[in-house]
């Protein structure tokens, strides 16, 4: 874009193609995941996904730039088996397959002080998915900003929801669930007093795997979708206060989520804080920090892990949470050069012995690291 030509058209070609697989095996089935076709579990989740995006962009300096684009998603889902039950019937097939084509635009508007942009998608294949997205930022000066999101989502299911395969009798399902739906607003406010995030999100038609056992021990995992809608309202703030050489840095998260089935399980209260010394040494030839961390959650009905599915499934049997954790560290920077020591979880030996990540994996022990990083150039 030149000073005589203030205005450019820009042509827009984005393509990727990719492969994945999800491999589980075990030498000897295991009984908790419940009865199986083989005594060895070999199990191979394929996938292939070619994607092509071509659009044309019109950039001004006036009034902002203006796009629009189609897209073309071609993906295989697949297995090299198809399952039948004991009388015949399909379970499963092996394979999904698909072409979802997307139009779309944005409009992006640059200010003196505000940045705004706004975007839609819509599928005119068969899906029925769509995105609308609206951002605005608005820079008072140096001590104020605000930040407005908005974004209406209706989203495919998984590919794991709707198709699966395994060597375990009760892992194979094949469904047809509706698109999941999402309203989200969020707030933002940055000052020089303190840093502030809402968040309100409407959520209907959630996926989620679900224990048909309701026992912990047990692992009978199946794919549902809750047919209620679900409010979901967090606020974060951030604030660092600076003394000396010492500051102390606290970030604070409030959760709640109003549901008539507990499915979507958060720690209503999130702290983590860190209070940390900062400091010229050896004659100015080294800057270090030296500090604690603070980190703290408390007790809710964690998702748990399953590794068959390589995902977390939601479960109301056992809490976790409500343990503090301390780390100490230490950071140095002499020119290019960075060195960091951190004793992770510090306190574990005298606080108890009942801390977890999720119910059934426990969180680490206490733990030291440390390291070195060298930028030859700079």
């Amino acid at each position: 874009m030149s000073k005589s030509n203030p205005n450019s058209l820009v042509f827009i070609h984005q393509f990727s193609q990719e492969y994945k697989f999800f491999e589980f095996n075990q030498d000897k089935a295991n009984t908790r995941f419940g009865a199986s076709f083989s005594n060895k579990i070999n199990n191979k989740t394929r996938y292939n996904n070619l994607f092509n995006k071509l659009g044309v962009a019109y950039k001004t300096r006036s009034f902002g730039n203006l796009e629009f684009f189609i897209e073309d998603n071609n993906y295989n889902y697949y297995y090299n088996s198809i399952v039948f039950d004991s009388s015949g019937n399909l379970i499963a097939p092996n394979s999904i397959s698909d072409r979802i084509n997307m139009l779309g635009g944005n409009y992006s508007y640059f200010a003196n002080k505000l940045v705004a942009n706004f975007s839609v998608s819509q599928s005119v294949s068969n899906q029925g998915i769509s995105n609308i997205e609206a951002r605005a930022k608005y820079k008072l000066n140096d001590d104020y900003q605000f930040e407005f999101n908005y974004q209406k989502l209706n989203s495919l299911p998984n590919l794991n929801y709707t198709l699966f395969q395994s060597s375990y009798v009760n892992y194979n399902w094949f469904t047809n669930f509706k698109t999941e739906k999402l309203n989200q607003f969020t707030l933002a406010a940055s000052t020089k007093w303190l840093n502030i995030t809402a968040q309100y999100k409407v959520i209907n038609d959630h996926l989620y795997f679900d224990n048909s056992t309701n026992d912990i021990a047990s692992l009978i995992i199946k794919p549902i979708q809750y047919d209620k809608t679900i409010n979901y309202f967090s606020v974060k703030a951030n604030r660092e206060i600076k003394f000396w050489k010492l500051a102390l840095d606290n970030t604070l998260l409030y959760q709640t989520v109003d549901q008539s089935q507990d499915v979507l399980n958060v720690p209503q209260l999130i702290t983590r804080n860190t209070l940390y010394f900062s400091e010229y040494v050896f004659k100015k030839a080294m800057f270090m920090q030296t500090g604690v961390t603070f980190q703290y959650f408390t007790n809710y009905y964690a998702n748990d892990y399953n590794p068959l599915i390589g995902e977390f499934y939601v479960q109301n049997e056992k809490k976790i949470g409500g343990f503090p954790m301390f780390d100490f560290f230490i950071n140095a920077r002499i020119r290019q050069t960075r060195l960091f020591l951190k004793a992770e979880h510090f306190n574990s030996s005298f606080t108890g012995n009942n801390y977890y990540s999720t119910p059934n994996y426990p969180y680490l022990d206490f733990m030291i690291r440390f390291g070195l990083v060298w930028n030859f150039f700079k």
